[in-house]
């Protein structure tokens, strides 16, 4: 599992970094809807992404999260590491400005 987490914007072109990626995944066919952290408390974003990847999505795009819920994330990823199912999911957290 990667985990990439983006701040700020991205140069010159107006878009954030996240919207970029979302335009990314679209142009290679992979049309993601963006997960908005801040709907999710507690355990809520794990469990959404967990739905996600289970459903076969393996680029997540995750906007607005705050700093404990990305250090959430990167300990679900330690928890799973040895899981080889995860070894292919990409998860892309924008932090909450």
């Amino acid at each position: 599992m990667l985990i990439h987490v983006l701040m700020g914007n991205a140069g010159g072109c107006g878009q954030s970094q996240l919207q970029q990626e979302r335009d990314r995944l679209a142009q290679a066919g992979k049309d993601h809807s963006i997960v908005n952290a801040g709907a999710y408390a507690g355990d809520g974003l794990l469990s959404i992404l967990e739905v996600r990847f289970q459903a076969g999505q393996r680029e997540i795009l995750v906007d607005d999260c705050t700093r404990a819920q990305i250090l959430e994330v990167l300990a679900w990823q330690s928890c799973v590491e040895d899981d080889d199912r995860f070894d292919d999911l990409v998860v892309h957290l924008a932090r909450r400005n």
